[in-house]
């Protein structure tokens, strides 16, 4: 067993502004799991993340605060605190903060994300 605390994740920014907290996964120390992967991402207030597809992994967010817009292939979807989104291998998505406070999600990657995995 292995317990990680916010403070012991070192969090990295994409270009768009996302910043992403992964606790497992094969980026950081903490986890070194393969078989999936979980972050937090915070987008602050007109931020989005960039668009990208997996090339097999799902990808699952959880919305824990704010709101906002998620477009999966196109289809753009409102979401807000409790929503859950399931996005399958090759979906290109991306999630557009439209509140005045940061979104936040919950990440979950099965396999684990990779950089050179998205596109």
């Amino acid at each position: 067993m292995k317990i990680f605390k916010k403070e012991q994740v070192k969090p990295f920014q994409a270009s768009k502004g996302e910043i992403v907290y992964q606790y497992t996964g094969r980026l950081e120390k903490n986890g070194l799991s393969k078989q999936h992967s979980l972050a937090i991402m915070t987008l602050l207030p007109g931020c989005s993340s960039d668009p990208h597809a997996h090339k097999v992994a799902e990808e699952s967010f959880l919305v824990i605060s704010g709101s906002g817009i998620i477009d999966v292939d196109g289809v753009k979807t409102n979401v807000q605190k409790g929503d859950c989104i399931f996005v399958e291998p090759n979906e290109c998505h991306t999630v557009i903060n439209t509140g005045d406070v940061p979104f936040e999600c919950v990440l979950a990657t099965g396999p684990a994300w990779q950089p050179e995995n998205s596109y």
